[in-house]
């Protein structure tokens, strides 16, 4: 019998616990700063924290020359891309639904481990991804929270860019420690984000609102809910199949939604309950039958 690994399990339910409240961060900062700016700030703390450890732990930030450009792009995608607009989709509709939007990311997952890894779809799972598709119909007819089609499409397209970060990034995380890597990602991310925010404030000139709660709540989730969650999710991914680490992924949207009643008062509604449930439900057993098949 294979033995429990417990301190992974741990890691990927306190991510995902961490990643809940993020999402609840996000929807409070939307009012302040713009996606593009709050991500910038985010990641311009991770690529500077994490790039003076490597300094001083590592003597430097070593990655080799033919996996630069590979970590660029890991870092400019997950990293720069995806939280902007995951920020923008988030501040377009609510944490709840943006949350539940981002459990169809094994779905995803599941799709690009086809396409790059041959892995195979059987009809259960085209069944569950039907299922799920479902899930998300209930909750965009639901009672809206917020909801709109941009919004929609914005996480739609955060999910998407998540699983590929996922698959893209596999093959990185046994040539380098914890530490080389996500500093080199925060780096790239920063990088590509700047031109971003530029483009991005100069298209809306949206305001910026510098508060004493904004400028903490900025430093602290990035501190936490970016380079620890990153740190977590990396060490899980790094012990676990990505399927079991995409069934734990549904304590992400489970924690939104119960912190966003308590906060903002927000209640799904009897349809958009029943989508949650379905699409919870859907990418769990995908997840569960991929790793029963890789056994």
């Amino acid at each position: 019998m294979q033995k429990t690994k417990a301190g992974p399990l741990l890691a990927i339910i306190g991510v995902n616990v961490i990643w809940g409240i993020d999402f609840i961060a996000i929807e409070y900062m939307m009012d302040f700063m713009p996606p593009a700016v709050f991500t910038l700030c985010r990641l311009v703390i991770g690529a500077v924290l994490l790039t003076a450890a490597c300094v001083i732990f590592r003597g430097g930030l070593h990655i080799e020359k033919k996996d630069r450009l590979r970590v660029f792009i890991a870092g400019g995608v997950g990293m720069a891309l995806y939280f902007t607009i995951e920020s923008l989709g988030t501040g377009l509709t609510s944490a709840s639904f943006s949350s539940l939007i981002m459990a169809t990311v094994p779905i995803f997952g599941m799709i690009g481990d086809r396409l790059v890894y041959g892995s195979r779809i059987t009809p259960l799972k085209i069944l569950c991804a039907c299922a799920s598709i479902f899930g998300v119909y209930l909750l965009v007819r639901g009672e809206p929270m917020g909801i709109s089609a941009l919004g929609l499409a914005a996480m739609f397209t955060a999910a998407i860019l998540w699983a590929f970060y996922i698959v893209y990034t596999k093959t990185l995380f046994d040539r380098y420690d914890l530490l080389t890597l996500l500093a080199g990602m925060f780096a790239a991310g920063a990088i590509v984000q700047i031109p971003l925010t530029v483009i991005s404030q100069a298209a809306t000139h949206a305001p910026v609102v510098l508060t004493q709660t904004g400028i903490l709540l900025t430093v602290v989730t990035a501190i936490v809910c970016m380079i620890i969650g990153q740190f977590g999710y990396v060490y899980a991914i790094g012990n676990l199949s990505p399927t079991v680490v995409s069934a734990f992924e549904n304590v992400l949207p489970v924690t939104t939604v119960v912190l966003s009643i308590f906060i903002f008062g927000k209640m799904l509604t009897v349809p958009q309950l029943i989508g949650a449930v379905l699409i919870m439900a859907s990418v769990t057993v995908i997840a569960l039958k991929s790793e029963e098949n890789n056994q």
